[in-house]
């Protein structure tokens, strides 16, 4: 009998024990991805575990770039960064990581590197972190600026280049370029998220800010910190982008409120506080200030097109608007202007999907070049000033 007492309470004890193991294994299993993806471990492992791997040799540039970010819908290389030549030589991939999503290409004024948000999507692990990027226009150096809880976005180069701006959490940061510095500019009124594509800019000698705010504000400061934000206009409704013009007397922005019947472009004068002009389209994929300030680049579809797209200059003195691709197309993606503001550069992709194409346009029509031909969704494009 007694032995039959012990066995039993040996058996109890060891149930228990087995019990408190699987317990705390659970535990572990479940903390896993939580400490995967903890930006303090992070950070140590980048700095201290595998440090980043940065080629000595001075970097030099023949000639400006072009840089686009290809999107794939397959296998663990959903994303990469490549560069090309104006005239459509060596197309070179710069950056590509396993399950990296890349988004918002900034480059620096001289040319030599790109500012880029980059989130690691695992499928066991929550929480998409979206992180800012700096790296080199040969993939020679690349180093990640911001390690926290929070999405970073919309990054943009100070004139000087030595810092970087950015979204994160509704709140204007800004780092330096080895990411040692950060500081926080905060104003609550400022509604930025990752739905709006580019939610501020400076004017030209970066005195002055716009910004996307709340209920469809369009909010002015000369502070990043907020203390002296006041409302410019009201946009009626939610803007994808907000944009200076070179000379600083205008803004531009432009909205696909999916609650409208059309997409609109406004051009306001913020000398004056009034709206210039305003402009009605089926749809806005992208625009542009040419640098003079005198003229709009537009890629989207006309109230008049059924179907299909173009690139369209719009002349902002007499509201006149003329397209300047014969060819249409599903989807023209993203455009961008060359440093001599004489070309335009823009992708396009299927609607069905397949290989995406960049071409090159005079901005009066002519010089029509196609600069390659890729098996990928192109979602941005970006001309290097330099």
């Amino acid at each position: 009998m007694e032995k039959a007492k012990k066995r039993t309470a040996s058996r109890a004890i060891g149930c228990r024990r087995l019990f408190l193991a699987a317990c705390i294994a659970l535990g572990l299993i479940c903390s896993l991805p939580f400490v995967l993806t903890s930006p303090e471990l992070q950070w140590h492992i980048d700095h201290n575990i595998r440090p980043p791997i940065i080629t000595p040799a001075p970097a030099s540039k023949e000639s400006d770039l072009i840089a686009f970010i290809c999107t794939r819908n397959h296998g663990s290389h959903p994303g990469a960064i490549y560069i090309i030549h104006p005239d459509g030589r060596q197309v070179r991939q710069i950056h590509a990581r396993s399950y990296a999503r890349y988004a918002d290409l900034s480059w620096s004024p001289d040319g030599m590197w790109v500012a880029v948000v980059i989130s690691y999507v695992y499928g066991f692990l929550p929480n998409e972190k979206y992180e800012i990027y700096r790296i080199r226009f040969d993939g020679l150096d690349s180093r990640r600026l911001t390690y926290n809880h929070f999405r970073e976005f919309g990054p943009r180069w100070s004139k000087d280049g030595k810092s970087i701006w950015f979204f994160s959490s509704e709140t204007m940061h800004k780092t330096s370029v080895d990411g040692a510095e950060i500081s926080q500019s905060y104003d609550s009124y400022i509604g930025a998220s990752l739905l709006i594509r580019r939610p501020v800019d400076w004017s030209s000698d970066e005195q002055r800010i716009i910004a996307i705010g709340t209920y469809d504000a369009i909010l002015s400061g000369s502070d990043p910190d907020g203390s002296d934000w006041r409302e410019l206009t009201r946009a009626g409704m939610r803007p994808d982008a907000v944009a200076w013009s070179g000379d600083d007397e205008r803004i531009m922005y432009f909205s696909n409120d999916v609650s409208f019947e059309f997409s609109k472009l406004v051009v306001f004068d913020v000398k004056k506080q009034v709206e210039h002009f305003s402009l009605k389209m089926n749809s806005i994929h992208d625009a542009r200030w040419l640098p003079d300030g005198n003229w709009i680049a537009i890629k989207g579809r006309a109230l008049d097109e059924d179907e299909g797209a173009h690139i369209y200059l719009l002349d902002i003195h007499t509201g006149v608007m003329n397209y300047i691709t014969a060819m249409t197309t599903g989807d023209l993606g993203k455009i961008s202007w060359s440093p001599d503001s004489e070309w335009i550069a823009f992708s396009t992709y299927p609607w069905s999907g397949g290989d995406s194409r960049i071409f090159k346009i005079k901005r009066d029509g002519t010089a029509f070049h196609q600069l390659t031909r890729i098996d990928c969704r192109i979602r941005e494009i970006s001309w290097s000033p330099k």
